[in-house]
């Protein structure tokens, strides 16, 4: 019996004479939940008689388990009984879990989560009760008022985020592809945009030549390439030079897609960017149906094969999207060299759309997806209001009734930002528009949505202020020990009561829902390292709505040398308060009279909040991007045919359009620049160019680098298609890159890359910097026994003045607190599945 970690974790960490039977304990109750009548006789009704989950009995039932919530939780018991019922529970929610991983049927797993949210919601709200009612820190000053409530509004931000997970989690679908009618005459007519602006040829060629050669009847689609950055505009504008490139782009396009059979279009603005740009194109189409494809999204031949048969079904669906497949990596797995996982997007398109498909919720993602185009017309194109296009048009649609669908088959290959910067370019634009979205047309005063469709799409805006509470809780163990600030009262038998059930029961979630898409702690780099500037931009947008302007997210960008980013700045400022708490924390452990257990906790806090820091630096520390094509790892047979005709048997390690890493059956010698064929399959032949033959290989004796040499645009069409072309070998890469982790051994990860990347980032900095020849090792070595010295007597006379200050508690002590264990790190909302540190620093409290 598979035992995961959520269970191996108590048992190894118990592993003493004293303790025998646990681990035997653990394993009988898991295996007893499965032979539990109950379910075995829910699986024997339903294969006897079909019974459907639908959303209307899902949101009856959720209401009614809200009831029970809320009543259970706010009815107190005493302590020792307390402990006895959260132990209950939580054994329930851990067999439950590791049932699950069995997936012994569809009901049974899904009566288990059912089970898993109620438990989850239970401790949740329970413990929210409790810190609103018993532990706000009043009578200990102003600040100490402020801060506490700051907190607690961050940890119920923490808990709704939770509720709106489960909300999203509770039941995700799959659909089936139906086949297409075998008469081409009764297929609809598809056009296929492919919006462009500033992007480099190498980018859009690809994605281009694999557009036009889409496994669909040739006479029943169009390609348009849709150029924005050679409009009448760009071309006379005022700057010669500019005005140059932008008619040269214009020939360069017009000709790439007269060359490859698609229809070039410009305009002659660029009024309302990308919008504007598909709703111009609008007005030439005459299609049935609109496929839409960013620049660097490269689609696989069975696309349409695959999405158009959904519209035949169903008169009303507006919009059939898939999942954004990746193919690069972005800046934060390449900078901090993550081994192979599953990317930032994973959870989003794997695990919350399909959710959202449930309540008929699934929403335009900008590209890779399919539109009905009479009804997207009828809505006058695409929204412009806003700069998520996407979202608002989505909003549009299903206030008029129209459906969407969310087809989970990874279909495109895409391009990540290259750069830090460009990273937060595109992160800011998606949550600075969502809030536009709230404020300008506010899904609660539209019309026609369902109550489930405004609440989800609360849900997509409220996430994205996750930026103020990774602040603030950033920011909470310098105000304790630097400053002093109190920010709740307890005890600690209060807090193994209260928070502890919501700790355990945060991390069984997180595991339940997210264990193969999301490693813990990881996802919170992201975070921090948006933070900063997403709740700077939401400010100047909440102060004025109509402010932004779209910002193209740079793709396709060659980086030549290692070089911080400008993002790193305010990292700087962060960090330096944080080790300034640290050291003030290690003053105040030497104080007569001291609170240790909870000055150890927060210096443990800070501790970890500058690891986080270390590795956001480590982020910035940007490394070169020399290769032009992003590659995939995928092993596929080919032969290699010499000049005197013999053939090679060989398979490939990673492939591009460009080029591939081979690996030869057995080994012969090459000259750089020889050029021999490649057969890709029998009648498929390319001729390649030798160069490097001392390539290494992580389990192949050699391995050649080569290059293909594309002649015409047939050659790059066959490229193309090779290395991109089948969903099958996508949807293979895509499983492999979601393997669990461990919570510990994320957290070993977690702390290996952060160490080892931010004092690189930082060593890079002291090298390139213009100063005088110092001994800096002397110097630092000094510095900071001064500080130690200073900040030790400081820390002494300001613990004493507190101490004079602080009114007596009878049965209450004053605890220092950052966050809950959800608030923290599930309020990453609706596509964070992460956890925090415990969220309550004991200041006064006795063990």
């Amino acid at each position: 019996m598979r035992i995961d970690f959520l269970s191996r974790s108590v048992v190894q960490s118990r592993r003493s004479p004293a303790r025998p039977s646990l681990r035997r304990y653990i394993v009988g109750i898991s295996q007893s939940f499965q032979k539990v009548a109950p379910f075995q006789l829910y699986d024997y009704v339903q294969s006897k008689i079909k019974l459907t989950v639908t959303p209307w009995i899902t949101y009856l039932g959720i209401t009614f388990a809200m009831i029970m919530i809320v009543c259970l939780a706010e009815f107190q018991i005493p302590l020792p009984d307390q402990y006895v019922v959260s132990g209950m529970l939580l054994t329930l929610m851990l067999s439950l879990y590791n049932w699950d991983l069995h997936k012994r049927s569809d009901i049974s797993t899904t009566l288990s989560r059912y089970a898993i949210i109620f438990c989850s919601a239970y401790f949740g709200w329970h413990y929210l009760y409790w810190r609103a009612t018993q532990t706000m820190p009043y009578g200990y000053g102003i600040a100490s008022e402020v801060a506490g409530w700051t907190l607690l509004l961050a940890e119920a931000y923490g808990f709704i985020m939770l509720m709106f997970n489960h909300l999203v989690n509770i039941h995700p679908v799959s659909h089936p592809i139906p086949d297409l009618p075998k008469d081409e005459h009764n297929l609809p007519f598809v056009d296929v945009f492919i919006p462009t602006y500033n992007e480099d040829i190498n980018v859009i060629l690809p994605t281009l030549a694999a557009t036009v050669n889409l496994d669909y009847p040739s006479s029943r689609f169009t390609v348009w390439l849709l150029d924005d950055g050679g409009t009448d505009q760009k071309c006379n504008q005022s700057d010669s030079a500019k005005a140059a490139l932008a008619k040269k782009r214009r020939d360069n396009l017009r000709s790439l897609a007269a060359q490859y059979g698609a229809k070039y279009l410009t305009r002659s603005n660029n009024a309302h960017a990308k919008s504007g740009n598909i709703n111009n194109a609008l007005t030439k189409s005459q299609g049935d149906l609109v496929a839409i494809f960013d620049c660097d999204h490269i689609p696989t031949r069975d696309f349409l094969k695959n999405t158009v048969p959904f519209f035949l079904r169903d008169e009303k669906l507006f919009l059939v999207q898939t999942p954004h497949n990746f193919v690069s990596q972005d800046p934060i797995e390449k900078n901090l060299n993550i081994p192979k996982g599953p990317g930032e997007n994973e959870l989003f398109y794997e695990v919350m759309q399909p959710g959202l498909d449930f309540w008929e919720t699934s929403y335009f993602c900008g590209s890779a997806a399919v539109l009905r185009q009479p009804i997207l017309k009828s809505l006058g194109g695409i929204a412009g209001l806003t700069i998520t296009e996407d979202a608002e048009t989505t909003i549009d649609a299903m206030k008029r009734g129209y459906r969407t669908l969310y087809l989970n088959k990874a279909m495109v290959s895409g391009l990540q930002p290259e750069t830090v910067t460009g990273m937060i370019v595109q992160r800011v634009r998606w949550g600075t528009g969502m809030l536009q979205i709230f404020l300008l047309k506010n899904p609660w005063t539209q019309k026609g949505l369902t109550f489930v469709q405004r609440l989800l799409y609360t849900n997509l805006i409220v996430y994205w202020l996750f930026a103020y509470s990774r602040l603030a809780l950033m920011l909470a163990p310098p105000a304790y020990l630097i400053f002093g600030i109190t920010l709740c009262e307890t005890t600690p038998s209060q807090l193994l009561a209260y928070l502890a059930p919501y700790l355990l029961s945060s991390l069984i979630v997180a595991q339940h829902y997210y264990r193969r898409v999301r490693w813990p702690f990881i996802s919170q780099v992201y975070e921090t390292l948006q933070s900063i500037f997403i709740a700077h931009a939401m400010v100047k947008v909440f102060l004025k709505p109509r402010s932004p302007s779209f910002k193209v997210t740079p793709k396709g960008e060659f980086l030549d040398r290692h070089f911080l980013s400008v993002a790193s700045r305010p990292f700087y400022v962060l960090l330096v308060v944080n080790i300034v708490a640290i050291f003030s924390g290690i003053g105040l452990l030497q104080t007569p009279g001291a609170h240790i257990d909870a000055i150890l906790f927060v210096l443990f806090w800070a501790v970890l909040d500058s690891l986080f820091l270390l590795a956001v630096l480590g982020v910035t520390h940007e490394k070169p991007q020399r290769r032009t094509a992003a590659r995939v790892g995928l092993r596929k047979p080919i032969k290699l045919i010499l000049s005197d005709g013999s053939l090679i048997d060989a398979s490939t390690e990673d492939i591009s359009w460009r080029g591939a890493r081979v690996l030869p059956e057995f080994w012969t010698e090459f000259e750089r620049n020889t050029v021999v064929s490649v057969m890709l399959a029998p009648g498929k032949c390319l001729p390649v160019r030798l160069v490097d033959s001392s390539v290494t290989s992580r389990d192949h004796a050699g391995a050649l680098a080569v290059e293909f040499v594309l002649e015409n645009s047939e050659d790059v069409v066959l490229a193309v298609d090779w290395a991109y072309g089948a969903s099958s070998d996508l949807v293979t890469m895509a499983h492999s890159r979601r393997r669990a982790r461990s919570i510990l051994g994320a957290l070993w990860l977690f702390v290996r890359l952060a160490t080892l990347s931010g004092p690189r980032h930082i060593g890079h900095l002291l090298t390139t910097a213009r100063l005088p020849n110092i001994q800096w090792k002397r110097m630092a070595t000094d510095g900071l026994v001064i500080a130690h010295k200073v900040l030790r007597r400081w820390s002494i006379a300001r613990w004493r003045s507190l101490r004079a200050k602080t009114p007596d508690r009878v049965n209450a002590q004053p605890v220092s607190r950052p966050s809950t264990a959800v608030g923290a790190e599930i309020n990453a909302g609706p596509i964070e599945g992460d956890w925090d540190i415990p969220p309550v620093a004991l200041e006064g409290g006795r063990a």
